[in-house]
């Protein structure tokens, strides 16, 4: 293996490109600058774990391959991948390890809560009317509702489905709307440029619901900065069971999430153990079409009131977000 020159030229390229990659996403997520495309970039740091992989093994197997200063050289470099891999595993390891809510067989949850994007109303309503029927949903947080769209989702039985109604639409990105099967009180607009809500659910224990869509990052850092201040300051004020709930446009590895992660909250995929869970793009829509998803930018948090059983997600044709749903125990 290795055994041609052209062949180690074209290894020693790969594995340097996913080195330096691996290693700029790394530098992402520890300083989390704000211009534009940093910020961009942070959106993509669970990619490290397969850049540094791929650099470590290429690396190592050129060094069996190589002699004097080249060697150690490339021993050097071989250490730095295996200390990323190890450093950003143990980022996505609360995924994956430590127990999670469980059911009974047949059981179902106290809670079960869906978000979804509706790309400026495209989506697909009736099939996301059955997502919330199918799943057993009791409250459904929509983003990017249009007059349009909230009439086909009324036409397909939402209104029926979960009666209690919150929020606004809009022609623009700001139409966030709440549903749900328990009455809805103390409804507040928050001041988030796409929408956000502040809600008392009245479920069997209640408690405040936050309907979230912050403005997209590369649209303006600054605007996406302010509507985090700004939740984080609604989020951090109110007292009780808190559930956050919808298009973040951020990542668990993005400074606003985690500034509310380290304030007690915990992402319900994570909870869970629910593995690597992207939510955005998806192969539905020409302009972001993907054949994978590449970020999980659609969530949940939940204070420590809340456990979660399970999280999943689902495609609907028309928009670029899949829904996420979770199934939440107290």
């Amino acid at each position: 293996m290795l055994t041609s020159g052209p062949v180690r030229v074209a290894a020693a390229s790969i594995a340097v490109g996913a080195l330096t990659g691996s290693v700029v996403l790394t530098l992402m997520r520890v300083t989390t600058p704000s211009a534009v495309w940093f910020v961009a970039f942070t959106a993509l740091v669970p990619l490290a774990v397969l850049g540094y992989a791929l650099s470590a093994v290429l690396l190592l197997l050129l060094r069996r391959r190589s002699t004097g200063g080249l060697r150690r050289g490339l021993g050097t470099a071989a250490a730095v991948a295996v200390a990323g891999l190890l450093f950003h595993s143990l980022l996505v390891a609360p995924a994956f390890t430590g127990a999670h809510a469980a059911l009974a067989a047949g059981g179902r949850p106290d809670l079960s809560v869906m978000t979804l994007n509706l790309r400026f109303g495209e989506a697909d309503a009736a099939r996301a009317v059955a997502l919330a029927r199918e799943h057993g949903v009791d409250v459904l947080v929509l983003e990017e509702v249009t007059p349009s769209a909230r009439e086909r989702l009324r036409a397909a039985g939402l209104d029926a489905l979960l009666p209690h109604a919150a929020g606004s639409t809009s022609v623009t990105a700001s139409g966030t709307m709440v549903f749900s099967a328990y009455p809805l009180s103390g409804v507040t607009r928050l001041p988030v440029r796409n929408g956000a809500w502040r809600v008392q659910v009245a479920a069997s224990e209640p408690f405040t619901l936050f309907a979230v869509h912050t403005s997209q990052p590369l649209h303006g850092p600054a605007r996406w900065e302010r509507d985090w201040d700004a939740l984080d300051r609604a989020v951090r004020a109110q007292a009780g069971p808190r559930l956050v709930v919808g298009d973040y446009n951020a990542t668990l590895d993005h400074r606003p999430v985690r500034r509310l992660l380290d304030a007690g909250f915990a992402d319900a995929a994570r909870t869970a153990n629910a593995g690597w869970q992207p939510t955005w793009p998806t192969r539905q829509v020409t302009k972001y079409r993907s054949p994978v998803g590449l970020m999980a930018i659609d969530h949940v948090l939940h204070s420590a009131d809340f456990d979660v059983a399970s999280t999943a997600t689902a495609e609907v044709d028309g928009t670029d977000h899949r829904a996420l749903l979770a199934r939440i125990v107290r």
